[in-house]
């Protein structure tokens, strides 16, 4: 594991990309080892909950509910603290990365603890998931959750120590990528303009305009522009060089002309088109 590191840009885009594009549905989990025939593995307990039953990816319902009225990831990325809680196991070991989309702290999971009262726990999380490492290494990450009745925690509330200020926020567990979550609550759809020009954003993150075609991403950082922007997917298409600003007015999309070589962008004062839904 590295080191925890509250970093800006780098560590955050890496962070970011594996929360944007994986989530427990997505994910590669090792392979099980064989079951010995004559000794099955015993269930697991109820009561007690264990790592895998809090992989996935994690999200601040507060922040969904803010980007749903606005539309405004950047305008809610600047309001909204503690957003996404994403764990996954890499090999024996089980990351935990916390993030507003604009700094990201990376950490170990050591152990899961229960708590004083029936339904609280603790995570126990370090720099590095090593052996020897002491008490005074670890810092913990109280939550409470019950499962439902499929036995599956859906909601978590979680007291992280550095963005939520270990206030308990209410997090969801996202059953698709984050980031065509975010494409259905800001974007997707189809669109005309005052000419009849075709516009469409798909949830998937495939953008149709009438002079051109692109894999698209909502930016998230508000640091990366003084609007709200889509631009090239970093995955998808790597080299590209798109980036559109946008808002919305009412019922209307206003699309931007963007400008600068690196962030953050520039957005024009005034938009280059004006979309209604069709």
């Amino acid at each position: 594991m590295a080191d925890t590191r509250t970093s800006q840009r780098g560590a955050a885009v890496l962070a970011l990309c594996a929360l944007l594009a994986c989530t427990a549905a997505g994910a590669q989990d090792p392979q099980p080892a064989q079951p010995q025939p004559q000794k099955p593995a015993a269930p697991k307990q109820r009561d007690r909950v264990y790592l895998t039953d809090l992989e996935g990816t994690w999200i601040s319902r507060d922040y969904l509910e803010r980007l749903r009225a606005s539309r405004a990831p950047h305008a809610t990325g600047r309001q909204a603290a503690g957003i996404a809680i994403k764990i996954q196991r890499e090999g024996n070991s089980y990351p935990i990365a916390i993030t507003n989309f604009q700094r990201v702290v990376l950490q170990a999971i050591i152990d899961l603890q229960p708590d004083a009262k029936p339904k609280e726990y603790r995570l126990a999380v370090a720099q590095e998931d090593r052996p020897g490492i002491s008490a005074s290494e670890l810092t913990y990450i109280p939550f409470r959750g019950e499962r439902n009745a499929e036995g599956v925690f859906r909601t978590l509330s979680i007291a992280e120590p550095t963005f939520a200020k270990r206030r308990f926020l209410t997090y969801l567990r996202l059953s698709e990528p984050l980031e065509t979550v975010v494409n259905r609550l800001v974007i997707a759809g189809e669109y005309v303009d005052a000419e009849g020009n075709y516009y469409e954003f798909t949830e998937s993150g495939e953008a149709a305009l009438p002079d051109t075609a692109f894999a698209y991403e909502v930016s998230l950082d508000p640091g990366n522009a003084s609007c709200e922007l889509l631009l090239s997917h970093r995955e998808r298409e790597p080299e590209g060089t798109q980036r559109i600003g946008f808002a919305w007015k009412g019922a209307e999309l206003l699309l931007y002309r963007v400008s600068g070589k690196k962030t953050p962008y520039k957005c024009a004062a005034k938009p280059f088109v004006v979309l209604k839904r069709q």
